[in-house]
């Protein structure tokens, strides 16, 4: 009884021990004294281990696969703060566990540690309200707890090829109907898509994610992959290059020169493909990289004797049709043209500007506005009353098209 005692006091009086940072010699202490932890010193001892998780290396990976596991046995509050926060341990196990794969050559096949298999043990439907709160941090705007889990879930899944559970998918789907603004969960949803080959579902919504993002490289690449080559190479090409020209180092798009590389391959236009190859082995070669398997099956389809023709002007000219993809996620409004501005040209020296044919636009609510036809490859002269379909981004047209030509 009195040994019960001394364990009951160990593990009470330890968690304040192992709260200011002797958390591992508190857990250790603890198992030389018994092989087995009463059940009702469980949440205590849940509290042990969670300060043992926190104050752990990040290479102290089988420990900590450990402690989850111990921890999950135990018979603590679920849903609670100390259950949430054993979740944040269990991703950020999942991210260190990755990176040790890294620094070894490449990562795990299956992961060190599954954050797909621990979540369902840890039970997704124990988020509490406080797991969906953002918070504010020095200005910064931080994301949530389900949302940092939707993350690395969705990560595990795709890099495996494992579609999540149907539990995990109600959170993903409430996520977005709760952060409506984040370009972040409708590109992972669309991963997801992407795993079950559905993908017009996953291009409607790298569309809408890139409407909130247009700047993220990585989003015009993973559309532009999923966009058919044989159907559509011109599309393709048009997505690809927008990728290459949003912001984002250099180091990052070796992959998007190799597949503009393999778009110029298909259409038989040796010297663009070579151009593109030619900057893979200067960029790979600048970071001391190992060319990938792909750039290496494009190079044996590109003869010797090709020189190098830069295609820039070629992407120019066909960019704005990546834009016009990303429009197409956008609902139509229809208009009918109610008023025609004339072009106002301008004398020489004088310092008025000159401005171009202008249509204003009406809806069925009586909203106007205002668009120059030739931005949208119409032509001038379409008579008054005619019909057309718009799409509207933050109010403004992005997109026309005429419906009824009118008379």
């Amino acid at each position: 009884m009195e040994t019960d005692n001394t364990l009951l006091r160990l593990i009470s009086d330890g968690v304040d021990k192992a709260k200011e940072g002797a958390a591992r010699g508190v857990y250790d202490a603890v198992h030389a004294s018994a092989s087995s932890i009463p059940p009702r010193s469980h949440y205590a001892f849940g509290w042990i281990i969670y300060y043992t998780l926190h104050q752990a290396a990040a290479s102290d990976i089988q420990l900590r696969k450990k402690l989850l596991a111990e921890y999950l046995a135990l018979s603590t509050p679920r849903p609670h703060k100390l259950h949430s926060m054993i979740l944040l341990e269990a991703m950020r196990l999942y991210d260190d566990a990755g990176n040790a794969g890294f620094s070894e050559g490449q990562r795990p096949q299956p992961p060190a540690f599954s954050i797909m298999r621990f979540s369902d043990m840890w039970r997704l439907d124990n988020l509490r309200p406080g797991d969906w709160r953002r918070r504010e941090h020095e200005g910064k705007r931080l994301s949530s707890t389900a949302e940092k889990l939707i993350t690395v879930i969705a990560d595990e899944a795709e890099s495996t090829s494992t579609p999540p559970s149907e539990e995990f998918m109600r959170v993903i789907d409430k996520a977005m109907t709760d952060f409506p603004d984040s370009y972040n969960l409708l590109a992972q949803r669309a991963a997801l898509h992407i795993l079950k080959a559905e993908l017009p579902d996953a291009r409607r919504l790298l569309r809408l994610a890139i409407l909130l993002a247009p700047g993220k490289f990585h989003l015009w690449s993973r559309l532009a992959s999923i966009t058919p080559l044989e159907e559509n190479p011109r599309l393709r090409l048009a997505l690809y290059a927008r990728a290459l020209k949003a912001p984002g180092q250099q180091q990052f798009k070796g992959r998007i020169h190799l597949r503009l590389a393999e778009v110029w391959l298909s259409k038989g236009c040796l010297p663009q493909a070579a151009w593109e190859l030619s900057i893979v082995e200067t960029l790979y070669g600048s970071m001391g990289w190992h060319l990938p398997a792909l750039h290496t099956r494009l190079r044996a389809m590109v003869p010797d004797d090709v020189t190098p023709e830069s295609p820039e002007d070629t992407y120019r000219r066909v960019m704005p049709l990546a834009d016009e993809a990303i429009y197409e996620a956008l609902p139509e409004v229809k208009v009918r043209k109610t008023f025609h501005k004339a072009a106002v040209t301008t004398q020489p020296g004088s310092v008025a500007r000159p401005s171009p044919v202008a249509w204003r636009l009406t809806d069925d609510s009586g909203h106007n506005y205002w668009i120059q036809p030739r931005r949208f490859r119409l032509a001038d002269d379409l008579p008054l009353g005619a019909g057309l379909a718009i799409r509207l981004y933050n109010g403004k047209p992005v997109a026309a098209r005429i419906t009824e030509p009118g008379n």
